[in-house]
Order: structure tokens, then C-alpha cells, then sequence
């Protein structure tokens, strides 16, 4: 980046680079101003993704031209986009000795880094303001949890909204995603990143946003938190349902709602019966003060945010975004 090259990551790439630096999209790829932005770039190298459908629009989104790729896996040379270039090495390598090269020899437009900034800003925005009273937690959280923390991430509506593009993350280990789409996997992952984090003695407090559908899958590893004195903080988002399940049947089914509704527990009980730390939250303006109560000691605690009382999203979400062309 001190050549000048701007950086966009995959969900999965997250904190390469740090998410507040000038030159970072962090992993906003998707939205409309990006590709915009994508097509006054005079090119586009791929370091190590497979730019899977998720994350390019059923590989209809518009990438900068020529497309130089560089990978590991010879086979992925041509894989989903076609390569102008296809270099097959060790990334840190490759990227290092190319970098020597470059070196002096960029005439990086003027405008370039402030291109970027600009459309940061505006997909930033576009996402916050689809969030609708949600955009008070993400503020609550990234203040709680500082610059040095964990980030697991369940799959939940919550986590596609904005959980996969927000917190901003500021180190390349610090984000944990269940890739594959399975639900109910991110207690189980953030358990063992806050137990990695204390066996390493990083510093590292452990985040874990989930959904009440996911996250009852494994309601029994919160015994395992206790167990471990795991410095973990839950962020239950419960709307006592498969909330995008019931999206998706609202989009593509004229509402006909099937199997989506949960009989969920007392998570203030259960957490009373596990000992661990519990705080529920109606309105989240109360959600700064919850957190500071929770996460002043290192143990295993939980912030269920009740999305019957806050409300809903102003977007609603029914699965990764395509274009229309390609339905």
C-alpha cells in the first residue's frame, strides 16, 4: 500500500491490512459505487481468493481489466474469472518480490486514493443506512471491543448485513466466519479463539455474534465457556425465529411462512443456571452501558439484543445479493 495500490479483501481476508487505513475497502466488494469505482482502476491483481459466487455476484460482478492472478493451487488459474496473467506461488513471496519491482516505477493517479476514500464513504453509508436502529449496536460494539479483539461470526442475517464488513478489523487473525454457510458453528469457534488468545497471551477479547436459530444448535458449549473461563462476549441477536429463512419465504413466497418459528429459552435463567454473565437489551441505546457492565471482567458473558422490541432492519436480507441479469 505505500506504492500507492489500493486493497478490497474477501469476508474471509478480512484485517490484511488494517480496515481504517485510506487505501483499504476492507471487504466492501459488492455494492454498486465498488464496481463503479472497479471499472476507473487500470487493473486488478487476485492474491489467494477463489472469488467465490458469494462474494461476486454469482460472478456477474464487473472486476478491473486486465485481471492478474496470483495463487498457490495451480488449478486456480482461470478459475470463475479469466486470468490475464496467472503467477503460481507462495503469496508473501510473489508479493514481496513484486513489490521490489514496482518500486519507484508506479505513476499512481492523484486522484486514486481519494477515488477510493470516497467510495468507502458511500458504501459505508449505504450499509449503515440499511441497518435501520441496528446501526446504534455496531457503534456500541466497535467502541467496547477497541482495535485488539476476536470477531466470530456465526451465519446469521446480522453477520451478511453487516457483521461481515463491520466490525473494523485490524489484524489478519482477528476474524473467524463459518465460510461453508452452516449455522451454529460460531460458539463453538469463539470458544476456542478466546481459549487460543489466553494460551497465546494475545490480549485479545473474544466477540461472538450470533442468531437465537444458529446459535441453539450448540446451546450446550456454553457450559464449555464457563468450563474454560472463556473471556467471550455473545451478541445474541434473538428474534425467536430463522429470521433469513423468513425473508426468503416473504421474497420468493408471497409470505407464506413455513418452519420458522422458534421456542427459544430464558437466556437470563440459563445464564443464571450456568453462571455466566447476562444482560438483555429492549432498546439499544442501553447497549454501550450493557457492554461496559459485561465485558469488564475476562468471562464468559452474553448480550441478547431482543429484535422483537428494537425492531427491524430497514433492508431486509434474503440471501447473498445477484444481479438481476443473472436470476
Amino acid at each position: 500500500m505505500a506504492l500507492g495500490i489500493g486493497v478490497v479483501t474477501s469476508t474471509q481476508g478480512r484485517g490484511i491490512v488494517s480496515e481504517t487505513h485510506p487505501l483499504s475497502l476492507g471487504a466492501y466488494n459488492l455494492q454498486p459505487a465498488v464496481e463503479a469505482f472497479y471499472q476507473t482502476c487500470d487493473a486488478m491483481l487476485v492474491v489467494g481468493s477463489r472469488l467465490r459466487g458469494n462474494e461476486t455476484l454469482k460472478y456477474q460482478l464487473k472486476l478491473p481489466q486486465p485481471l492478474y492472478r496470483i495463487d498457490a493451487d495451480p488449478a486456480a488459474d482461470g478459475r470463475c474469472y479469466t486470468s490475464a496473467h496467472f503467477v503460481c506461488g507462495d503469496a508473501s513471496l510473489a508479493l514481496n518480490a513484486l513489490a521490489d519491482r514496482l518500486e519507484g516505477r508506479l505513476n499512481v493517479d492523484p486522484a486514486f486514493a481519494e477515488d477510493m476514500a470516497r467510495t468507502h464513504r458511500q458504501v459505508v453509508a449505504a450499509l449503515r443506512d440499511g441497518l435501520g436502529p441496528y446501526g446504534e449496536l455496531v457503534d456500541a460494539l466497535q467502541a467496547a471491543a477497541g482495535t485488539k479483539f476476536n470477531w466470530v461470526r456465526d451465519v446469521t442475517v446480522s453477520n451478511s448485513t453487516w457483521g461481515n464488513r463491520e466490525l473494523r478489523l485490524h489484524d489478519a487473525k482477528a476474524g473467524v466466519h463459518a465460510l461453508g454457510g452452516g449455522i451454529g458453528q460460531g460458539l463453538a469457534m469463539a470458544i476456542g479463539a478466546a481459549v487460543g488468545a489466553a494460551a497465546y497471551d494475545t490480549g485479545r477479547k473474544t466477540y461472538c455474534l450470533a442468531g437465537d436459530g444458529g446459535f441453539i444448535l450448540n446451546l450446550g458449549e456454553l457450559a464449555t465457556a464457563v468450563q474454560e473461563n472463556a473471556d467471550l462476549t455473545i451478541v445474541l441477536m434473538n428474534d425467536k425465529g430463522y429470521g433469513v429463512i423468513k425473508n426468503i419465504q416473504d421474497a420468493q413466497y408471497g409470505g407464506r411462512r413455513v418452519y420458522v418459528d422458534l421456542h427459544t429459552p430464558d437466556y437470563a435463567k440459563l445464564g443464571e443456571a450456568l453462571q455466566f454473565g447476562h444482560r438483555r437489551v429492549q432498546r439499544l441505546s442501553d447497549a454501550r452501558s450493557a457492554l461496559a457492565e459485561l465485558t469488564s471482567k475476562p468471562a464468559p458473558t452474553m448480550l441478547e439484543v431482543d429484535m422483537l422490541s428494537v425492531g427491524s432492519f430497514k433492508t431486509a436480507f434474503a440471501g447473498p445479493p445477484i444481479k438481476a441479469s443473472a436470476r
